[in-house]
């Protein structure tokens, strides 16, 4: 570290400190979070001069290289430091105070920015007192001779900072410093508990302890003792306290990082482990709870090396008010694994109120693994002693200030302990009503004790207790026009505390409510009894205890109209006030993101909370969740309806509001309020709102995954590729990216198709839902299962433990997850939790073979049916065996399906004969019988309704229904290809079907109305309905995503292309007037016009699937080969064909045109390359040399033609000839490791002194024609080139690698010169004229000079567009457009226009100005 930076941040820090103290001195409001900052400023400053007094010594720089190695933190430090010193410090000289006053000083931070910035000071401050004390220790010792000291000093700071990147939320802990005013228990009360507790604490015979208690009970309390009693004895592994209205501390989003940081201030050798697991798995913060749980705590304690068995324990409190229930139920599973752990005895301490979802988990509990114990339970004579020693300390202490003698009394005492019934909350409660400062305490005393609750009931007592302490706040001594006042005022404010759904500060809550901060504040100010006020404006209100909101919100248990809060009422006004703040504050771009690529994790925290403040978050959030607790018949009122302000919603602010939920990390919820307000919109009759949200529900589903991931896609992608009639998209087409000259001619409308599912890395095998509809499980060649929400399309969890690829996956009916791979092995998942809850193997072991692999299917019962070659097998859960072998005399091909009623439908082949049949295996009686069909066709598909009825699919696309009750039958015909996929929905009222045509269809069984519900890329492998029957999951066969449907007998979604077709290339014509496009199952050739974007022409005359085609570099001539073993030449011009060159040449691998077009060469399995003249279709010659052609080129000037392929001799061979004479000029053969595929490039110089070509050993071989000689091997590569071509001047060889790179080349010396990391794989390739980018069939590559200094060096990529990975189109290095899976097919470039051959069968075009430069991303102004 520089000395003068030290200097120069002790300075800065002096001044700041200064410049605080001002505002102590003039700013009241804010006196606590002033201290706070200026401590640990001070702290900090301290250090650094610490530092700077080691560094003043004579050559103490060199031997202090631990806090050297801090020069770049410290100079940041150095800046955020002025940063924060410019937002202080008003300004200096007497101008400056005359104009602004010393009263007119506001502190400029909230509460929430205070702690951010004093967090950011402890652990500099950590850090540099790490570096010091190492340096220190190492001067004392030597520090030339104690490098391991060093390395390990360093390596600590590498572990703080490994550390910050967990989320942490601050407040959950239970010394947090917004706790930090918060009881524990007083000393002589709760002391068997506590006892009891600490005991188990010591000693954790069952890891788990839950203590369950109604509201008010002291949970909290006791909670809160407990964990600073084992951190006192130093056995605290961490807390976390739930809170339900804290925005961080209300759900479990942090819960696991949380620990994790606390876990890792526990033990060196643990720290060490979670930093490693933070490191090695980079995206685990953002994981759901199950792998972070794995990653971040099981696995570190698992791995850790103690000297001796720690204890530990985690204080979890007030469970219940995590906001969701699934995360509950998985916490409480998550804690079960802690059982397993042998290096530490970790516990888990619990408090809840006794809900059921709660009850429920720990009834699912083993009793050996938790202790349970019910607060209720305790005696009352206990838990009135304890009450009565907690007012006697409280009451005294009040007592004293007031100088009250005598006071309260024991019978007083004894009578508000009878008041309490056992309520902890009661007693503080009153002391806290009894000792307000402004009131007499004998008189709040007697008010409490005159009170009366004769009604009964459980919360009784506690009822006239918050009634008494409004009514004295709001109404006691004050006239009835002032009541009335303040008790409208108490609704304006108190009213929204108890409806919100997250905590605000006063100014947070004053600006969303649109009033004065003081008259907020000065509304509260009486209420100190029944609300926790921070002594800042920015810190937020909290409720002493949930049961106020109880209280306030239930008119029975309130009584009082002035106080009483219709919730219905106050939600519906929090709806207008969060519209117009959305209105008012969101805008394009808001937090300044620097590309259309960016993150929502390259925005900074102080600049999100900047633009999108608290108030404005908490809009955006939970409108729609207001709207929603509103009555119906007010909906209308606030807005839902034809032209109202939701309406309006939608057509000005709905696309900044979804970047706002994309930026604060909501987007799955911003899914779930679009979803829920589609519903609401269903109710009323206001046609243009209906179809305006159901536009959006569409558009925000479609582009879920890429808005979450880069914000501003919203303003590209998601508009560009949705469709032209979406209302979305028509309202916001101002918004569209300028540079995009031509937008893809996409549908008219949306398709059924909701989302594409794109979370694994391979092949998906097969999908299914759980029985509650909350997952869709998907198993993939990848070995993982991977668990989706379909609500949304967000991705749940990742399964993993299979290490071979997973086949199968079913659900049962208690939601028990099953699945099978590859080498035979089946696990049983809890979903919930991820974890596996056994794993069953076969003996002997299962043989997977290319045909054969497991299928599995569960019975109504719980028991696992596992359908293998050979025959069934059933596992019976309870005895965890497998039963004996079932139909034995079979061969099962395929398991079909289940009936609800544990019949199952296989097709099998008896092991006598080879005849298919379908048999149906009756589970509870063990008969089998084969079921007869009406046709001969071979089944593909069965499927069970509800009902037992059962539909079979054939190969001859029809479907079969049975009705085993009556015996009948019934025909569906519909698909012109195998139904290989079938599902009933829930209710058996439809069927859908999936076939090889690639049509999904849905047929009314009642009706026999039929649909298509759409086309997909590929054969349908399974369809499935989900539970709730909103939504059908497809599979195509070989897909590596899951699509959803929206099941609708409606029109069908089509838009007149014939799209059953796949299309296998496609290619411009030279001047990019035309596109060629071809089937290797279509015997025709579309001919696209690119300007208009339509079929030309269609080619007919080829009797086969066309496999190549080639344009003449004229665009005169198009040449094309066919299955049928014939060349076809067409005048593209005209759409006519010329004519027939050849109908006996077997199958053309090679078809290329000559550069001036006068010759035609063909190549394939002929075992000769023939020549052609085009112009009168002569065969000049038929040059024999290889017994198969995958490769010709033709030099410049045509008078050389190459060719490669194996040789007659058994080798691989590249030959030359003269096209002149046909005599042959060279003959090279090689020892080639792997055989030439059409994907294989030659290439000519130019000058046609060389010859390019891959050859053995990853290499490249440069042959000099002239001197008959392979005069350099270019080594170095882990791919073999795909393309290959030379310099217009001959000097340079480009040529592209499956690696994703482009290499060039310096032909005379074969020095690499540069490598280009393109991310693409382009299987053509050019130099431009000019020689300063490289065209490609993905788009241009900008290559710039060879300078000497480029040897090996990564290029810049200038400003060209291209594809990136298929699924970017970028300019240069900046990612600019996102493509959705349907345009990641083949691609094609013509001078800044792109073709599409779309998955879905589609020909798109998009068109961009190539070499012009786009400014940066667009902002509102």
């Amino acid at each position: 570290m520089e000395l003068g930076t030290a200097i120069a941040v002790e300075q800065v820090c002096a001044k700041v400190l200064s410049i605080i103290w001002k505002y102590y001195s003039e700013v009241k409001d804010a006196k606590s979070n002033v201290t706070h900052l200026a401590n640990e400023i001070r702290d900090f400053r301290d250090v650094m001069h610490k530092i700077q007094e080691l560094l003043q010594r004579d050559s103490m720089v060199a031997k202090v290289p631990t806090s050297a190695s801090l020069t770049p933190t410290i100079k940041q430090c150095l800046l955020d430091i002025k940063k924060l010193e410019s937002k202080l410090d008003p300004g200096t000289g007497a101008k400056v105070m005359k104009r602004v006053g010393k009263r007119a000083l506001k502190w400029p931070f909230t509460k929430k920015e205070v702690d951010e910035w004093v967090v950011k000071f402890q652990r500099l401050k950590e850090t540099v007192n790490l570096a010091l004390n190492t340096d220190q220790t190492s001067l004392i010792v030597n520090v030339d001779k104690n490098v391991i000291q060093l390395e390990q000093g360093q390596e600590a700071i590498k572990q703080e900072l490994q550390l910050e990147k967990l989320p942490v939320a601050t407040e959950a802990s239970f010394d947090s410093y917004h706790r930090q005013y918060e009881s524990e228990c007083i000393a002589d009360t709760r002391v068997k508990l506590l006892q009891q507790l600490q005991d188990w604490g010591a000693d954790h015979q069952r890891p788990i302890f839950w203590l369950s208690g109604m509201a008010g009970t002291g949970k909290s309390t006791i909670a809160r003792t407990l964990a600073n009693k084992f951190k006192s004895q130093k056995t605290l592994g961490g807390s976390f306290f739930f809170s339900r209205g804290s925005g961080e501390a209300n759900n479990a989003a942090k819960f696991v990082g949380t620990l994790a940081y606390h876990l890792a201030d526990t033990s060196p050798q643990l720290k060490k482990c979670i930093c490693e697991a933070i490191s090695s798995c980079s995206g685990i913060t953002l994981q759901g709870l199950r792998n972070q749980w794995k990653e971040l705590i099981i696995g570190p304690l698992s791995r850790t090396k103690f000297n001796q068995r720690p204890t530990l324990n985690f204080v979890i409190d007030a469970l219940d008010e995590c906001g969701s229930d699934d995360d509950i139920r998985l916490l409480l599973q998550l804690f079960v694994e802690v059982k397993d752990l042998n290096t530490i005895d970790l516990g888990v301490f619990v408090t809840s109120r006794p809900e059921i979802v709660i009850r429920l988990g720990f009834k699912s509990i083993p009793e050996i693994i938790h202790h349970n114990l019910d607060l209720r339970d305790i005696p009352r004579r206990t838990v009135e002693h304890d009450i009565s020693v907690l007012l006697r300390q409280e009451l005294g202490q009040i007592s004293l200030h007031h100088e009250l003698h005598d006071w309260p009394g024991e019978d007083n005492i004894r009578s508000l302990v009878q008041k309490a019934d056992c309520l902890f909350i009661y007693a503080a409660t009153a002391c806290r009503f009894i000792g307000d400062t402004d009131w007499d305490p004998e008189e709040r005393l007697s008010e409490i004790l005159r009170g009366d609750s004769a009604d009964g009931g459980e919360t009784a007592q506690l009822d006239e207790m918050y009634m008494q302490v409004l009514r004295y706040s709001l109404t006691k001594d004050r006239d009835e026009r002032e009541i009335a006042k303040l008790c409208e005022r108490f609704k304006q404010t108190v009213g929204p505390i108890v409806t919100l759904f997250d905590e605000l500060s006063v100014s947070a809550l004053a600006q969303l409510l649109s009033m004065p901060v003081r008259a907020v504040d000065v509304s509260l100010g009486t209420l100190h009894s029944v609300l926790n006020i921070p002594g800042d404006l920015e810190s937020p209100v909290r409720l002493l205890h949930p049961s106020f909101h109880d209280f306030l919100l239930n008119e029975t248990r309130c009584g009082d109209e002035r106080f009483f809060v219709q919730e219905a009422l106050m939600h519906g006004k929090l709806v207008t006030s969060c519209l117009g703040i959305i209105s008012a504050a969101l805008k394009r771009n808001l937090c300044h993101l620097p590309a259309p690529d960016s993150s929502p994790q390259d925005v900074q925290r102080e600049m999100l909370n900047k633009q999108l403040p608290k108030h404005v978050q908490y809009a955006c959030h939970y409108w729609v969740d207001h709207l929603a607790n509103t009555r119906s018949d007010l909906r209308p009122q606030l807005g839902l309806r034809d032209d109202g302000e939701i309406h309006s919603f939608f057509q000005k602010d709905f696309l900044h509001w979804l970047e706002a939920m994309s930026l604060t990390g909501k987007m799955s919820q911003g899914v779930l309020m679009i979803t829920k307000l589609a519903n609401m919109v269903e109710l009323v009759e206001h046609h243009a709102l209906h179809a305006m949200v159901k536009d959006a529900e569409r558009f925000i589903l479609s582009n879920r995954a890429i808005i979450e991931k880069a914000p501003l896609q919203t303003y590209a992608s998601a508009l560009v590729f949705s469709p032209m009639g979406s209302l979305i998209r028509k309202r916001h087409s101002d918004q569209l990216p300028a540079w995009l000259v031509r937008r893809p001619a996409v549908d008219a409308r949306w398709d059924n198709c909701v989302q594409t599912l794109e979370d694994h890395e391979s092949i998906i095998r097969a999908i299914a839902f759980s029985p509650d509809g909350k997952y869709l499980a998907s198993a993939s060649y990848d070995t993982t299962v991977r668990l989706c929400d379909p609500a949304t399309g967000a991705l749940r969890s990742t399964l993993e433990g299979h290490d071979d690829g997973v086949t199968a996956v079913t659900f049962s009916r208690n939601g028990q997850l099953a699945s099978a791979s590859d080498n035979g092995s089946i696990r049983l998942w809890e979903p919930v939790t991820g974890v596996t809850s056994r794993i069953i193997h076969f003996d002997p072991p299962f043989m997977h073979s290319y045909d054969t692999w497991l299928l599995l299917s569960f019975l109504p019962n719980g028991d696992l049916v596992v359908a293998e070659d050979k025959g069934l097998r059933i596992w019976h859960q309870g005895k965890g065996s497998f039963s004996k072998l079932l139909v034995p005399d079979f061969n099962i091909r395929h398991l079909r399906g289940s009936s609800p009623q544990g019949i199952l439908a296989f097709e099998a082949y008896r092991k006598d004969n080879d005849v298919a049949e379908v048999l149906l295996y009756d589970s509870t009686t063990g008969a089998t019988q084969r079921l007869n069909t009406c046709g001969a066709a071979k089944s593909y598909a069965v499927s069970f309704s509800s009902d037992n009825k059962l539909a079979l699919g054939f190969s001859d696309g029809t479907i079969e229904l049975h009705d085993s009750a009556t015996g009948s039958s019934r025909e569906l015909e519909g698909h012109s290809g195998a139904v290989t996929a079938l599902s009933f929905s829930p209710d058996g009222r439809f069927l859908v079907s999936g076939s090889d045509d690639k049509t999904i269809r849905l047929s009314e069984l009642s009706t026999q109305a039929q649909s298509l519900i759409g086309t997909c890329s590929s054969g349908v492998k399974f369809v499935a309905f989900s539970p709730d029957a909103k939504r059908i999951a497809a599979l195509c066969f070989d897909a590596f995503t899951v699509q959803l449907w929206e099941p609708s007998l409606g029109a069908t979604i089509n838009s007149g292309e014939d799209r059953s077709i796949s299309v296998s290339d496609i290619v411009f014509s030279p001047g990019g007037n035309q596109m060629a496009c071809i089937s290797r199952f279509d015997e025709n050739i579309q001919l696209y016009d690119t300007v208009k974007e339509a079929v030309e022409f269609t080619l007919k005359g080829h009797s086969n699937g066309v496999s190549l085609v080639t344009f003449s570099r004229d665009g005169r001539l198009l040449a094309s080969a066919s299955g049928d073993k014939a060349i076809h030449l067409w005048d593209p011009r005209t759409g006519t064909r010329s004519r027939v060159l050849s109908s006996n040449l077997g199958i053309v691998r090679a078809l290329v045109f000559s550069s001036d077009g006068k010759q035609l060469a063909s190549g394939g399995n002929e075992k000769e390359v023939r020549i052609w003249n085009p112009e009168t279709g002569y065969l000049r010659h038929k040059l024999k040399g290889h017994v198969e052609t995958v490769a010709i080129t033709f030099s410049l000037t045509g008078t050389k033609i190459a060719a490669c392929g194996p040789s007659f001799s058994g080798d691989q061979s590249v030959t030359v000839w003269d096209t002149r004479t046909g005599e042959l000029l060279h003959k090279l053969l090689h020892k080639f490791d792997r055989y030439w595929d059409h994907t294989s490039r030659l290439a000519f110089s130019p000058n046609e002194r060389y010859l390019a070509y891959p050859s053995a050993g990853l290499t490249l071989v440069i042959y000099n024609l002239g001197k008959k000689e392979s005069k350099n091997m270019l080594e170095g590569r882990s791919e073999t080139a795909v393309a290959l071509t030379f310099s217009s001047n001959s000097k340079y060889l480009a040529s592209s690698f499956g690696d994703s790179t482009i290499k060039l080349w310096d032909v005379g010396t074969a020095r690499l010169m540069k490598t280009l990391p393109v991310d693409i794989y382009p299987g053509q390739l050019s130099f431009s004229a000019d020689g300063t980018y490289l065209e490609t069939d993905q788009g241009q590559i900008q290559i710039g000079g060879f300078p000497e200094d480029s040897y090996n060096e990564s290029s810049t990529l200038g400003n060209r567009w291209r594809i990136s990975h298929g699924d970017w189109m970028m300019q240069g290095n900046r990612k600019m457009l996102w493509l959705p899976p349907d345009f990641r097919g083949l691609i094609a470039h013509h001078d800044g226009l792109f073709g599409f051959a779309c998955e879905s069968g589609r020909i798109m075009f998009l068109k961009v100005n190539q070499g012009e430069v786009v400014a940066d991303v667009m902002d509102d102004t």
